[in-house]
């Protein structure tokens, strides 16, 4: 988040996240999926 409110050129970090924390959250959701996914295809394997 740091990054992209220097990139921003935001005065304050807490604007950066009020309006880009959605984009994390889902962000963070899909590498569970994917982390999810990947771990099932292996057990699969081995089965």
């Amino acid at each position: 988040m740091k990054f992209i409110q220097d990139r921003l050129g935001h005065g304050c970090i807490t604007i950066t996240w009020n309006v880009y924390s959605h984009v994390s959250k889902k962000i963070n959701y899909e590498s569970i999926q994917d982390l999810d996914d990947y771990i099932s295809t292996i057990f699969l394997k081995f089965l």
